[in-house]
């Protein structure tokens, strides 16, 4: 029972220690508290950058090594067709930054914090310059 008391005192004391929060030291820009999270998502998507284009070489040739072993005719104009869809969608992803950007210029316009913006784009796109 004693334990339990313990356990239960060292609880209470976790939730409702705090640590005094200096003024002079608060700063209102969202970017300085989600430099690790934009990290992350900056290095998923240099993975993303490198992976995909390698993805569609595989798949297009799988494709045309499938279309050149059938013989058909039918089998060339799907092949083609996938292909170019494939290739569309490479490109897209290459523009992925762009939006990311434009973005973050948007909630930099509607909202009342300073947001240091580029200092989230910086963390999310140029990931080894993020301070």
């Amino acid at each position: 029972m004693k334990k339990k008391q313990i356990f239960i005192l060292l609880i209470l004391l976790i939730i409702f220690y705090t640590n005094p929060v200096l003024a002079d030291n608060y700063t209102k820009s969202y970017c300085t508290g989600l430099k690790s999270t934009l990290r992350i998502v900056g290095e998923i998507i240099n993975v993303i950058r490198i992976v995909v284009p390698l993805i569609i070489i595989g798949l297009a040739f799988a494709d045309l090594f499938k279309t050149v072993t059938a013989g058909k005719d039918d089998y060339i104009f799907k092949s083609i067709k996938s292909i170019a869809t494939r290739l569309i969608l490479g490109v897209l992803i290459f523009f992925i930054p762009a939006i990311l950007e434009f973005g973050f210029s948007l909630v930099d316009e509607w909202t009342d914090y300073e947001t240091n913006y580029h200092e989230c784009v910086t963390c999310v796109l140029n990931v080894k310059e993020c301070r």
